[in-house]
């Protein structure tokens, strides 16, 4: 099973359950609308409905799993067998909340990818890192090519700030260090804020760098295309 992202629930039902739900197809791979409408509920811990794709008539079935300890907090909705396709970004709201219409340009991107639109998908998210670039960096600055604003960014962006600003939390005297001092004190909050920290730490400082590394590797390794004006030109020869 694979959790389905809130934001492709394009619709409710009254009770809060998914009525219409975009996904790409596990089956067909093609983006869908997919409509459940019978859902089975077991002991306000787990309701479940299938849907057919309609591209394919594949059938999926869609899991809401409710959280026994807090009434108030919203079930997680998963979907059986995994959607395809790329999934948003994890924080996706973070970059909503930066640039409302940067986030629709990322989001378009991705949506053109799903649909197999290749150079659509490639030039939509060129316009999304030009447009990012541009957002963060100084006005006279603006006006570089995308591979020097990214450099820019180097020097524009204070990339230590993340660090900086956590490791206060951590000493002594900070608001979680001082804890270690009484194991009795640290309740599940403290707790799950300390592993929250930590795992944004392993992402930005292990994760990311290699992340990047690897795909960076994938792309110096990968055979160079030739040109169209290339293959017209071999063309010519032969």
């Amino acid at each position: 099973m694979q959790v389905v992202h809130e934001s492709k629930v394009l619709a409710r039902f009254s009770n809060g359950h998914p009525q219409q739900i975009e996904l790409v197809c596990p089956h067909c791979l093609r983006e869908a609308t997919f409509s459940p409408v019978a859902w089975h509920q077991h002991a306000r811990l787990l309701a479940v409905a299938e849907a057919p794709c309609p591209r394919c008539s594949g059938d999926v079935m869609f899991l809401l799993k409710f959280d026994r300890r807090d009434d108030e907090a919203p079930p997680i909705l998963y979907i059986d067998p995994p959607a395809s396709g790329r999934e948003l970004v994890a924080g996706i709201e973070h970059l909503r909340t930066l640039s409302a219409p940067l986030g629709r340009t990322y989001e378009s991107a991705i949506k053109l990818f799903n649909h197999a639109e290749w150079g659509a998908s490639a030039i939509t998210m060129r316009h999304f890192l030009d447009g990012l670039a541009k957002r963060l960096l100084g006005a006279d600055k603006r006006e570089l090519p995308l591979s020097r604003e990214l450099d820019a960014l180097i020097k524009e962006v204070d990339l230590a700030r993340p660090l900086q600003n956590i490791a206060p939390l951590l000493a002594p005297a900070g608001a979680i260090g001082h804890r270690f001092e009484d194991e009795a004190t640290i309740d599940r909050e403290v707790a799950e804020q300390l592993v929250e920290l930590t795992e944004g730490l392993v992402s930005y400082l292990v994760v990311l760098p290699a992340m990047l590394a690897e795909t960076k590797a994938r792309i110096d390794s990968a055979p160079v295309p030739l040109r169209r004006d290339d293959v017209v030109e071999i063309r010519s020869r032969g």
